[in-house]
């Protein structure tokens, strides 16, 4: 025979209205910056044509290389 129990817990009171603004907020921001940084002009430099996911790439990690650097 299987034994198990139900698990509850009370409703979260959730987000107030200032919260939920700041969210809103910072959800616009993102996708605004995510649009200036995928659609730069930078990306259509000749140099690029056929490299431009190894450059973004290159650019997820270049925090890395300063700390390591910096170490």
């Amino acid at each position: 025979m299987l034994n198990y129990r139900v698990v509850s817990f009370p409703d979260s009171p959730g987000y107030t209205a200032e919260q939920l603004a700041e969210e809103k907020r910072l959800r616009q921001r993102l996708l605004a910056l995510s649009i200036a940084v995928s659609t730069h002009p930078y990306w259509e430099t000749s140099t690029l044509q056929g490299k431009v996911v190894d450059a973004r790439m290159a650019l997820k990690h270049v925090h890395e290389r300063a700390e390591d650097e910096a170490a």
